[in-house]
């Protein structure tokens, strides 16, 4: 049997074989997982001896990574807003920039005791709506998603944290969906991948993420066009839109707000200058 030390040293340096790139980050995660312990607190445990039953186990999901699946499908587990989330390949992995669409709307919201009536559009594994409702506890949400599998997990998530209360979920077509509820909050990470920015993509998201929840059609805005109309209609007046950007897009997503009676409140820009995340207002 090995030591902890031991066998990460051993599967660190064949993932590195493997080029995978994160092979310290993962095989660390994994192993914390197993030992049901935190990645930090395996500093303290370096000379803890494995059993056969955690080696297996330890060996069995190395392998998955060898095969260039993400960690967070091979854990069904990702972090997102200090709190896990249930993820498997139904859905796309929670992305921390995604978490700024959030932090603009909260440094916008001086009041977390008010009621707001929110709508997730293409919500996915569920993370930004509850992430959102677990903030205002008085808020109402409904997510909507075009992918029955992605709904199921969605619920998973509503169920695990709580939320069967405050918040709906609805299988409906992004570019087809029509309301007459009006919001106070409309929020969005729909697909924005271009098909020439898919094609490159690493084989990690490409061979496991869902292909329906990255491409926005040819040039990747697709969806932000119907969105932006029908937060026109469903919004209130000063109701707020967040959108996360796919690279270069911002230019013809700023267009499109303005033509729709919209203004720009907050934008979140990378280190790179691509703007990701923008926060807009109806007026």
């Amino acid at each position: 049997m090995n030591t902890v030390q031991e066998i990460l040293q051993k599967n660190y340096k064949d993932l590195l074989n493997h080029n995978i790139q994160t092979a310290k980050i993962d095989s660390e995660v994994i192993l914390a997982n197993i030992l049901n312990t935190t990645r930090i607190n395996l500093i303290t445990k370096q000379d803890v001896t494995l059993n056969k039953e955690q080696e297996d186990l330890f060996s069995k999901l190395v392998e998955r990574r060898k095969q260039k699946e993400p960690v967070a499908y091979i854990l069904n587990k990702k972090e997102f807003w200090n709190e896990n989330y249930f993820v498997d390949k139904r859905v796309l992995i929670p992305r921390p920039e995604t978490e700024i669409l959030i932090e603009l709307l909260l440094k916008k919201i001086k009041d977390k005791n008010k009621a707001y009536k929110v709508l997730d559009l293409g919500c996915g594994s569920g993370c930004l709506l509850i992430s959102f409702l677990k903030e205002m506890h008085k808020s109402q949400g409904m997510g909507v998603d075009i992918s029955s599998n992605a709904l199921e997990v969605a619920k998973k998530n509503i169920e695990l944290h709580n939320l069967n209360n405050r918040a709906k979920l609805m299988r409906l077509d992004l570019l087809t969906l029509h309301t007459k509820d009006k919001f106070d909050v409309i929020f969005s990470n729909p697909p924005y991948l271009s098909s020439s920015d898919y094609a490159k993509l690493s084989e990690d998201v490409k061979n496991f993420e869902p292909k329906q929840a990255l491409v926005g059609g040819f040039n990747g805005v697709l969806y932000y066009k119907k969105i932006i109309a029908l937060a026109q209609s469903a919004l209130k007046k000063n109701g707020y839109l967040a959108l996360e950007l796919g690279d270069r897009q911002y230019r013809t997503i700023s267009k499109l707000l303005q033509d729709h009676s919209f203004r720009i409140l907050d934008k979140y820009q990378l280190i790179n200058n691509e703007i990701r995340c923008i926060l807009a207002a109806k007026m």
